[in-house]
C-alpha cells in the first residue's frame, strides 16, 4: 500500500506542476507585450536575418524576449517538457541543437568553448575534478569534433600539466589553424591567485605541443588582482589576437574603495605566439572598461548624451585611425549608455529615448549609416506605462 501511495503522490505532484505551469503560461500569454522592429530609413535587408535579445521588466514581471522585424517571441512560451529538455537555450545554439542534437547532448552552451568552420564543429572542455585538481599533476582536456558533412563525430582527451593546485579552470577561446588547436584558458589557484594560459595541441598526433603562460598573479597577503579579457565571449570566431588587462589593488579598508596599484594591458598574437604590452592614451583611460577587440582593431567607445565616438587602433598598422562619430537622438538618462555591438563589420546600436528605443546600423570603418529603425509596441493595451526594456545581445540567424 505504501508503494502505491508513493506512486500516487509522485503522480499528483507532476500533474500539479504541469497544471501550474500551463496556468502561468496562459496568464502570461494573455498579458503578453509584443514588440517589433519598424524601419525608419535605410536598407531593410540589414535586419532581415537579425534578432535582438531583450529583457522586459514591469513590476514583478521579468521576461526574456527575442525581437525581430516580424514581432517578438516570449521565451516562456514553449512546452513544459521542452523547458525541461532544453531550458532556454541561447539563440546562438538553437541551430546546433536542431541540426546536431546527438553531438550537442550534455555540452555547455558557452560560445568560448567552441570552434566552427564550413566543415567542422569543435567543442573543448576541461574535465571537472573539483578539489581533486590539487592532488594530481595534470588536467584532462576533452576535444569533441563533428564532421558537418557526414555528421560523424570523434572525441579524444589530452593531459595538460599542472604545476599548482587549481580551484577552477575555464576555456576562454578556441583557435584552430594549420592543424594546431590553441586553447586560451583562465585558471584560479586553490591558495589564491590566477593565470592565463595558451595550450597548443597537434590535431593530427593529438598531443600537447606547447604550454605558454601569458599572465600570472600570485596570492598576496592583502589586496586583490584581476585578469580581464576583452575579446567578445558571445561569438564563435577564430580570433587572431587576444587583448587582456592585468590589474592589482591594495587592501580595501572599511568605508573606502580598494587602492589602485598598477595596470598593464597586453596583446597576444596567435600566429606568432608573441605577447607585447599595449599602452592606452591617457585621455582614453577613463573609458577602457568599454574597450572592445574586433578583428585587428581595438575600439574604445566614448559616449555622450547625443553621440558615440569610436576611437580605433589598428594592431597591424600599429597606429590610431581617425575617430568615427555616430549621432543619435538624446537618451533619457545622461548616465545610461546605449547597447552597442561590433559584428560583421558593422556597429549595431540601440538607445532609449523619451519615445521608445531606436536601432542604428552603421559601417564600423566609415561611419556610413546603413539603417535606422524603431522598436515599437504591437499591443499597447497590455503595456505598463512604467516598464523597462533592456537589450542584451543581437544575433544573426543566417
Amino acid at each position: 500500500m505504501k508503494k502505491y501511495l508513493k506512486s500516487i503522490l509522485i503522480s499528483l505532484t507532476i500533474v500539479v506542476a504541469i497544471g501550474s505551469y500551463y496556468v502561468q503560461l496562459a496568464w502570461a500569454s494573455k498579458n503578453d507585450v509584443s514588440f517589433k522592429i519598424e524601419t525608419i530609413s535605410g536598407n531593410k535587408e540589414e535586419i532581415e536575418n537579425h534578432i535582438l535579445q531583450a529583457s522586459y521588466q514591469s513590476g514583478n514581471i521579468n521576461r526574456w524576449l527575442y525581437i525581430s522585424k516580424n514581432g517578438s517571441t516570449n521565451r516562456m512560451n514553449q512546452s513544459f517538457l521542452g523547458n525541461l529538455v532544453v531550458p532556454h537555450e541561447p539563440l546562438l545554439f538553437q541551430k546546433f541543437i536542431q541540426e546536431h542534437r546527438n553531438f550537442m547532448r550534455g555540452k555547455f552552451w558557452y560560445p568560448s568553448m567552441y570552434f566552427e568552420d564550413e566543415a567542422r564543429l569543435m567543442y573543448t572542455a576541461f574535465q571537472d575534478k573539483g578539489r581533486k585538481m590539487d592532488q594530481e599533476n595534470h588536467l584532462t582536456l576533452q576535444i569533441d569534433i563533428l564532421d558537418k558533412n557526414t555528421n560523424d563525430s570523434s572525441s579524444f582527451e589530452i593531459n595538460t600539466p599542472v604545476l599548482e593546485g587549481y580551484d577552477w579552470i575555464n576555456v576562454n577561446n578556441v583557435y584552430v589553424e594549420s592543424g594546431k588547436i590553441k586553447i586560451l584558458a583562465s585558471a584560479g589557484y586553490l591558495k589564491g591567485g590566477n593565470e592565463l594560459h595558451i595550450y597548443t595541441f597537434n590535431e593530427n598526433t593529438r598531443e600537447l605541443e606547447h604550454d605558454l603562460m601569458i599572465a600570472k598573479l600570485e596570492s598576496e597577503d592583502i589586496g586583490m588582482s584581476i585578469i580581464r579579457l576583452f575579446n567578445d565571449p558571445n561569438i564563435i570566431q577564430n580570433e587572431k589576437y587576444y587583448l587582456y588587462m592585468v590589474e592589482k589593488y591594495g587592501d580595501k579598508t572599511k568605508g573606502s574603495k580598494s587602492e589602485f596599484i598598477s595596470r598593464q594591458i597586453y596583446l597576444y598574437n596567435n600566429l606568432t605566439n608573441e605577447v607585447k604590452e599595449w599602452i592606452i592614451p591617457a585621455e582614453l583611460k577613463s573609458n577602457l572598461e568599454s574597450m572592445v577587440l574586433y578583428g585587428a582593431d581595438i575600439f574604445i567607445p566614448v559616449h555622450s548624451a547625443k553621440s558615440l565616438v569610436l576611437n580605433r587602433y589598428n594592431i597591424e598598422k600599429n597606429q590610431w585611425e581617425k575617430p568615427i562619430s555616430f549621432e543619435y537622438p538624446s537618451i533619457v538618462n545622461d548616465e545610461e549608455e546605449p547597447f552597442f555591438k561590433l559584428t560583421e563589420g558593422k556597429l549595431y546600436l540601440v538607445n532609449r529615448t523619451s519615445n521608445g528605443h531606436l536601432l542604428f546600423i552603421s559601417d564600423v570603418h566609415t561611419g556610413e549609416s546603413l539603417y535606422q529603425g524603431k522598436i515599437i509596441v504591437e499591443n499597447r493595451e497590455n503595456l505598463d506605462t512604467d516598464y523597462s526594456l533592456y537589450i542584451g545581445e543581437i544575433y544573426s540567424t543566417y
